[in-house]
């Protein structure tokens, strides 16, 4: 389904201006569209140029039809001797505000055709966040391509793969041969790859569709399984990018994002011959791909992945970065690659400090100074996620804790230096609070301080729960935890909801995942942490179910429900990270909220906060949407009508996924 805008001219010698087209419009535009008898749709969203020019929509559904063919009909319909300029695909969500603009403007009054879906089910899914649609205008040539590749020499595949598309060349789109796996660390690089990728097959008649959709997976959760395949039937001949990358605040189970996984599987065996899918995957996604790939064996994926650079391929790296910043003398660059093998991610890291040095000593040495006294507290306080960790809200008692866990971590280096004997105190931890407190950020973050720290390898999270690691078969669940800890290898195993393993009786498959999970913390206590994480209550009878777990975790750290004042200190920070405003008179009864609720039973604290902010974003959409032309600030704004009391309800320790579930 192709969707387009253009401009309609009258092209007379001696136009006519004819005031009454406002009139006649809407009942020429209803004699057109039954004309075309529904292989296209055809819609006005405004009136310029004296009369003499319709700025008009089309979607077509029947590839044979053309706009030229359109603009013919529509210039009969209204004597007119019309052509069509300025025509370009949009997107779907652009083709609905051009429905709404004419209606609302009045120059038609036309119902939306019953279809899949309807307008209104357009809005939800874009203010949702569901679908997120780009235009990729550009195709090009096989030369064009190649110079492309070799920004991304660090891909393997990729030039194989740019190279089969451009060795042949189809008269139509006829289907899908292969789709794609992206996996690199860099969020700019898999974008990049992606539009070099649709640009190569649009040239080639790989595809039909400029328009690209792309989707998180957990966005998938909150619509039924019917609704996307429709969604999806719109995207035929065109791509869809599916992201598998987990964000900060992303709490789900590896179980739950695979059930999603199962859901999607069976979509895209329906489609896959007409619509092109794109795996977007960072480090943190690697493990929804394994699953991906091993239930959709059927399927051919290429896999696009990014390598480590040797020595000399990551000073050719940094030299290149620099060169793009106008930077010609490479001296103090070359000597920060030391080590004999990086990571892209670490690379970019290296050179975005190097510069920043640059640029206060060569380029604007008045901040030399400063750069000093900058660097010095960058070391005091033990890395950026540590300072992250620091700027979070209402989480002192953690700090704490944590800050003693890595002191101690790090003074281990000193004593062995002195000949000092370490007391043998694990690492490993214990996490104590109620949904929404944080625990998987912090352990995330955690992670990501040890290998700041140089403490971990790694420095990454593998988060699992009672369904990932207790197998329903005997003698199956040793094995998988094992294979969790070789993955955690360098980094935090974290075990979300720890106190599940825990059977009704003794002796049964709990007790034996627990015995494992012992077992390999010792045969893993240099290279893997695990932190255990629940309900307060719950956490304490576990950790007394084994006393050998208990005597391996070093630190226990509690983590105290937000009060009123930080909760409201959480939804301004969303807000500000949205670039958007509170009104005065929302404070009061966004307060009220809070306190209504931090009492009742299962409060979500921060997911709470998180839900009452989002939903106060729908709401204003909406009121938005019914504004003739709101100005910038009042877009920005969360007003107090946007904060619906009743449409807040206590959050669930464990969340669901709807349908795919």
């Amino acid at each position: 389904m192709k969707y387009y805008s253009f401009n309609l001219i009258n092209n007379a010698k001696e136009p006519r201006t004819d005031e009454k087209l406002k009139d006649i419009l809407g009942d020429s535009l209803k004699e057109i569209n039954d004309a075309i008898e529904g292989r296209a749709f055809v819609i006005a969203s405004a009136i310029m140029g004296k009369g003499t020019k319709i700025v008009a929509g089309a979607e077509i559904c029947d590839s044979t039809l053309t706009l030229d063919s359109i603009g013919e009909l529509m210039g009969s319909t209204l004597s007119w001797e019309a052509s069509v300029e300025n025509a370009k695909e949009i997107t779907i969500e652009r083709f609905d505000k051009m429905f709404d603009d004419g209606n609302g403007s009045d120059i038609m009054d036309l119902e939306y055709p019953k279809g899949a879906m309807d307008a209104s089910e357009y809005h939800m899914f874009f203010i949702r966040g569901t679908i997120i649609e780009t235009i990729v205008r550009n195709s090009c040539s096989e030369q064009e391509a190649m110079e492309c590749v070799s920004a991304y020499r660090y891909i393997n595949g990729l030039e194989d793969e740019v190279r089969r598309i451009f060795s042949f060349r189809t008269d139509s789109f006829r289907g899908n041969p292969v789709h794609y796996v992206i996996q690199s660390s860099e969020q700019p690089d898999r974008e990049g790859i992606r539009k070099l990728l649709i640009s190569s097959l649009l040239t080639q008649n790989r595809l039909e569709l400029h328009r690209v959709m792309e989707v998180k997976l957990e966005a998938l959760a909150t619509h039924s399984s019917f609704k996307l395949m429709s969604m999806l039937e719109l995207q035929k001949g065109g791509a869809v990018i599916i992201s598998l990358n987990r964000g900060m605040d992303n709490d789900d189970t590896l179980t739950e994002r695979n059930c999603a996984i199962d859901a999607l599987a069976a979509i895209i065996r329906d489609v896959k011959r007409d619509v092109l899918f794109i795996f977007e995957v960072d480090g943190k996604g690697e493990g929804e791909w394994k699953y991906a790939k091993s239930i959709l064996s059927d399927v051919n994926f290429i896999e696009l992945r990014e390598r480590n650079l040797d020595n000399a391929e990551s000073v050719a790296f940094v030299r290149n970065l620099a060169t793009a910043d106008g930077v010609s003398d490479f001296s103090g660059l070359d000597s920060e690659i030391t080590d004999s093998v990086y990571s892209i991610t670490d690379l970019k890291k290296i050179y975005s400090s190097w510069y920043e040095r640059h640029l206060c000593s060569s380029v604007f040495p008045a901040y030399s100074e400063m750069r000093k006294e900058t660097t010095k507290k960058v070391a005091e306080t033990k890395g950026t996620a540590f300072m992250k960790l620091s700027n979070m809200i209402g989480l002192d008692e953690v700090r704490s804790v944590i800050t003693e866990a890595l002191d101690y971590a790090r003074v281990q280096s000193l004593y062995s230096n002195a000949g000092v004997i370490a007391d043998g105190m694990s690492r490993h931890m214990a996490f104590y609070g109620n949904p929404g407190t944080a625990k998987t950020t912090c352990a995330r973050l955690y992670a990501s301080i040890m290998k700041d720290n140089n403490l971990l390898e790694r420095g990454h999270l593998v988060e699992v729960g009672r369904k990932d690691i207790v197998s329903r078969y005997v003698g199956g669940t040793a094995p998988q935890i094992k294979d969790f800890f070789e993955k955690a290898e360098g980094g935090v195993l974290f075990i979300d909801e720890a106190y599940s393993l825990v059977d009704d009786r003794k002796g049964l498959y709990g007790d034996e995942a627990i015995n494992t999970i012992v077992q390999e913390m010792e045969n893993h206590r240099d290279n893997v942490v695990v932190i255990f994480a629940g309900y307060p209550k719950e956490m304490e009878s576990f950790i007394a179910r084994n006393p050998g777990l208990r005597s391996r975790i070093g630190f226990h750290v509690h983590f105290n429900d937000y009060t009123v004042p930080d909760l409201y200190r959480i939804l301004e920070l969303f807000v500000s990270e949205a670039n958007m405003t509170i009104s005065s008179e929302a404070e009061s009864r966004i307060m009220r909220i809070l306190e209504a609720n931090a009492s009742l039973p299962d409060f979500g604290n921060g997911r709470f906060v998180r839900n009452l902010f989002e939903k106060a974003r729908l709401r204003q959409a909406g009121r938005l949407l019914r504004m003739s032309d709101p100005r910038d600030y009042e877009i920005r704004e969360l007003r107090a009508e946007d904060f619906d009391d009743s449409r807040v309800t206590p959050e669930k320790e464990t969340r669901r996924v709807g349908f795919l579930c």
